[in-house]
């Protein structure tokens, strides 16, 4: 191996360690195992992720970025928090952000991207049906995080896929804010997410939007939420 092979080598496994613990870290506080505002301390991830703290420094900063954690003086990470007023104005902006974003894939979506949206939400269904909603979490997180972006990535709009992929995430444990049961909320997101599957088969930009736009805009139907701003 050459000296420019074994850099490229080198390379391409400090960022496959990067990847590792981002998305460990992000499932474990997307399912809500680690509390709001608790420290993440980099030695302890390392250990469990089985990679250097290089990595695990550099996934929180990614996850700094996408919201889900706070660094603060040397860069000590812990845990954002949410209050529902935070969680309302989050997808208050996603609602109109990817209500846009469906409305422009839709007369520009293809037809292999819709038969995997199909794909997509017959596997979320399946593994609510078979698991449960908090053991499903990291197949739900992974699943639909890919519905939503080949719906951005098909609106053909460089800049709105790039705000719409840095946007705010929020882990699951804020639902636990909320009156409504698990089981009913998810049955209405495997509604609506066949409805902007069958917006987009119609080619009806209209349609498209307003069944995003309801899809996200629906979170805030709860009572818990709307007392809280």
């Amino acid at each position: 191996m050459t000296q420019k092979e074994d850099t490229i080598s080198g390379s391409n496994k400090g960022s496959g360690a990067v990847e590792s613990a981002y998305r460990h870290i992000r499932s474990i506080i997307i399912r809500g195992e680690f509390t709001s505002g608790e420290i993440l301390l980099e030695s302890r991830l390392a250990e469990q992720i089985g990679v250097s703290r290089t990595p695990v420094r550099e996934a929180l900063s990614r996850l700094a970025n996408e919201g889900l954690v706070v660094l603060g003086r040397y860069r000590r990470a812990k845990v954002a928090s949410f209050s529902m007023a935070d969680v309302a104005e989050v997808f208050r902006l996603r609602g109109r952000l990817e209500g846009h974003a469906a409305r422009r894939a839709c007369l520009r979506i293809t037809a292999a991207d819709i038969l995997r949206l199909e794909v997509i939400e017959d596997e979320l269904e399946a593994a609510f049906a078979e698991l449960g909603w908090h053991k499903h979490l990291p197949r739900f997180d992974e699943l639909n995080n890919e519905f939503h972006a080949i719906i951005a990535r098909a609106a053909n709009s460089p800049r709105l896929e790039k705000i719409l992929a840095s946007s705010l995430e929020l882990p699951a444990s804020i639902f636990n804010y909320y009156t409504e049961t698990f089981e009913k909320r998810t049955e209405r997101t495997h509604r609506q997410h066949r409805e902007i599957i069958a917006a987009l088969k119609a080619r009806n930009p209209d349609w498209a939007e307003a069944a995003m736009s309801a899809h996200l805009f629906s979170i805030l139907n709860d009572p818990a939420s709307e007392n809280s701003n």
